[in-house]
């Protein structure tokens, strides 16, 4: 089971200061618990399509923690790893996934492609999207780099068409503000697979975590990512809260008033004890897939089951 942001409040509204933001401040232990550990119901899995040799987190994932790459088990390798300070540069036999940083888009521009114009229909997550309409105050505002200068346009009527002077080079960033919904931008209104970023609710930033996966083939390869859930902020009553463990959010909320009273003792208490509940429903919610230690006492390197059951 997990909540809502308004079951929440019902239960814990009361753990905050007088005249204080229980919002903003569930908002901060939440964003501190996301960072502690990889606990029930902040790990998720993903199948990832491969798009110019590369992969792009969702919206809802924050990093990468396990990949299997057409079944097989690849490894995760960082930044650094296009620069090796010493050595020699030799062809690595486990290749796997190199992280390639943050972008604004979930797939490049491909210059071959010649595209000036964006189009910014529904998502199809949302069915009941419609068309940005004017003077609502929503915007989406897409800044590229055009015949080597740098452009921005922004589209605010429900024409939904963002259209540049010349052929698109690079999308430098995508900003949005005032969504009520979400959107999807794509290179051709009418297929899905040309989407190159989504945007809204509300008001915010583009940002993609893009891995490089040297060796694959476009629409070929499948890659199966097990990721930590990014977090993010609430905003409505019907926000769903992935933390469902109550006494833990009791714990960081007290914490937290208790480091914006200066108490750190205090503080340091309530947050150790939130990591302790966070960790013991973790273990509780594995149940049979718990790690445990086998130890044969007879030495034999073998398990005899009717001597080990006595």
């Amino acid at each position: 089971m997990t909540y809502t942001y308004s079951q929440i409040t019902e239960i814990l509204g009361s753990y905050v200061e007088p005249d204080g933001d229980f919002k903003a401040s569930l908002n901060q232990v939440l964003a501190r618990i996301y960072n502690i550990g990889t606990y029930k119901d902040l790990v998720v899995q993903y199948s990832l399509p491969v798009v110019n040799q590369s992969v792009a987190l969702p919206d809802e994932a924050d990093a990468i923690l396990h990949t299997m790459v057409d079944g097989y088990p690849r490894p995760v390798r960082s930044m650094w790893h296009d620069f090796k300070t010493a050595g020699i540069n030799s062809t690595d036999v486990t290749w796997g996934l190199v992280d390639s940083g943050y972008s604004p888009v979930s797939q490049l521009v491909r210059e071959e492609d010649m595209i000036s114009i964006l189009y910014l229909v529904q998502s199809t997550d949302d069915p009941e999207s419609t068309a940005i309409e004017p003077d609502t105050g929503e915007t989406v505002t897409v800044r590229a780099r055009v015949a080597g200068q740098v452009e921005e346009v922004t589209c605010p009527d429900n024409t939904g068409v963002l259209t540049f002077s010349d052929d698109i080079e690079e999308v430098i960033s995508i900003r949005f503000s005032g969504l009520a919904r979400r959107y999807d931008l794509r290179t051709d209104a009418s297929d899905v697979d040309t989407t190159i970023a989504t945007v809204g609710p509300d008001s915010g930033v583009t940002r993609y975590r893009l891995f490089r996966l040297n060796r694959s083939v476009d629409g070929r390869t499948i890659v199966h990512v097990m990721c930590k859930r990014a977090f993010t902020p609430i905003v409505r009553g019907s926000d769903i809260i992935h933390v469902s463990n109550i006494p833990a959010l009791k714990q960081g909320l007290l914490g937290r008033i208790a480091e914006d009273n200066a108490d750190v003792e205090r503080a340091n208490y309530h947050w150790q004890q939130c990591t302790l509940l966070m960790e013991e429903q973790a273990n509780s919610a594995r149940g049979a897939a718990l790690p445990r230690l086998t130890i044969d006492p007879f030495g034999t390197g073998t398990r005899n089951p009717i001597l080990t059951s006595l």
